[in-house]
């Protein structure tokens, strides 16, 4: 395919959902992959001689895949190889043994657009599955991530790393949650309260008491990533993942602490060069 065959409006008319690959290189000796996704949208700029693509990783497969499938006497991790499977996704799945969804009898069976279901497509089904097992869900490139958070050496950084930095302190945030369940197999009420002072209530039907303190331990780690949140913008860094921890220094405050960094948006242009918007969350 020639040069001009491959900028030609024609060209872009054609792609359509396309799956494709962005890499970048800071040192021009080796690329590092940033994104693999798959286009959404294709706008074309007849006067400005202009194509912008717009597109998701490949969790957008997932997002658009609508489920009315009960995975009967399945736990999680089962639910999640299947998913991955389904969508040609590596599946890097921690196994799990309990098996989800309502209880009936000695029946265990989830029905993900059942009565009184909220969950949709594939990837609410997963999510609702990784709240309570408080796992953390992800799709990078191909592999589909479902299992515990991993918390790597932190990366050390100073107001010096930064080109903007901003920290907003939440300062009326509840400390406390407390998880309510009536099991009609078991007819009993579960129950589980985490964390002091201002609390909220989470009322859902036929957990168990595992459940129950599950849930109430992934609220509570919820409602603390927004206790202090840092935003950041710095020269941009391909190593730089989601899920890192990164180590606050030379503020002489109690902000000098450890973030998990929950979101990186990269962008590259003529004015500002390589620069990356890094928001994170303290560590409480």
């Amino acid at each position: 395919m020639g040069v001009a065959e491959f900028t030609s409006v024609a060209y872009f008319v054609k792609l359509g959902n396309q799956t494709i690959t962005i890499d970048v290189t800071l040192n021009g000796f080796g690329f590092t992959n940033l994104l693999i996704g798959q286009i959404d949208n294709v706008r074309i700029d007849i006067l400005a001689n202009t194509a912008t693509l717009t597109g998701r990783d490949l969790s957008a497969r997932l997002i658009d895949a609508e489920s009315s499938e009960t995975f009967v006497n399945h736990t999680a991790s089962q639910i999640a190889e299947v998913i991955a499977s389904r969508h040609q996704l590596t599946a890097n799945v921690t196994v799990t043994t309990t098996p989800v969804g309502q209880y009936y009898e000695l029946d265990h069976a989830r029905s993900t657009l059942g009565v009184n279901s909220r969950t949709t497509t594939e990837w609410n089904l997963l999510s609702s599955l990784a709240q309570v097992e408080n796992f953390e869900l992800s799709v990078v490139g191909t592999v589909l991530n479902f299992g515990p958070p991993v918390l790597s050496m932190p990366v050390f950084v100073g107001p010096g790393s930064f080109i903007e930095l901003t920290l907003d302190i939440a300062t009326n945030l509840p400390g406390g949650t407390i998880v309510k369940s009536w099991n009609s197999r078991n007819k009993a009420v579960f129950s589980q309260s985490e964390g002091t002072g201002l609390t909220t209530t989470i009322i859902r039907p036929n957990l168990t008491q595992v459940q129950v303190e599950q849930i109430a331990a992934g609220h509570l780690a919820v409602l603390s990533q927004h206790g202090t949140v840092l935003i950041g913008t710095m020269p941009a860094d391909v190593a730089m993942v989601p899920g890192m921890q990164m180590s606050l220094a030379g503020t002489n405050s109690d902000l000098d602490q450890n973030y998990i960094i929950a979101k990186i948006s990269r962008m590259l242009d003529a004015r500002s060069g390589f620069v990356q918007t890094v928001r994170a969350y303290a560590i409480s």
